[in-house]
This record gives C-alpha cells, structure tokens and sequence, in this order.
C-alpha cells in the first residue's frame, strides 16, 4: 500500500512550493498531487463565462471533460486504492 503524507504549504516568491519529508531518501520517485481551493470569486467568474457561452458549446465542453475523466478512470485504476483505503 502507499503511505499517504497530508501536508500544507504557502506558495513562496517565483510561484515555488517547498516540501520536506526528511524520512523518505534523496532520489526516491513520489507523486504529488496538489489542491488548490477556489475562491468563491474565480469560481464565480469562470461559472459567468462558462453561462455565457452558446448551449452547442457548453455541451461539447461537458462531454469532452466527461470522456477524460471516463478514460482515466478507465485506464488508471490507482484510484480504487483512495477509495478502499478505509477498508484494508
């Protein structure tokens, strides 16, 4: 099973992010996967724009995202780890 590190951080001067996990080796591979909270004003403007655009397109742009997230899903079965995490 993966360890899983929860960790925060601020984004510092030139838009980098620094993090420490001194337990793991220099050179180890990790993947890191990174959440960035909305604020309630770009989600609000990208909504607007997104409304804003003709009923073909908003529908094209819904099945294009749906059929990425269908083949990652699809393709990358990692997933199921998160989900059956509670489990094992």
């Amino acid at each position: 099973m993966k360890q899983t590190h929860y960790l925060t951080t601020t984004v510092q001067q030139g838009n980098r992010l620094e993090i420490s996990l001194p337990n793991l080796p220099v050179g180890q591979t990790i993947e890191v996967i990174l959440i960035v909270p909305e604020t309630a004003q770009n989600n609000s403007m990208e909504r607007q724009a997104f409304q804003q655009l003709p009923l073909e397109e908003r529908r094209r742009i819904l099945a294009q995202q749906a059929e990425a997230m269908k083949e990652y899903y699809q393709e990358n079965k990692e997933w199921k780890d998160w989900i059956n995490f509670d489990n094992e």
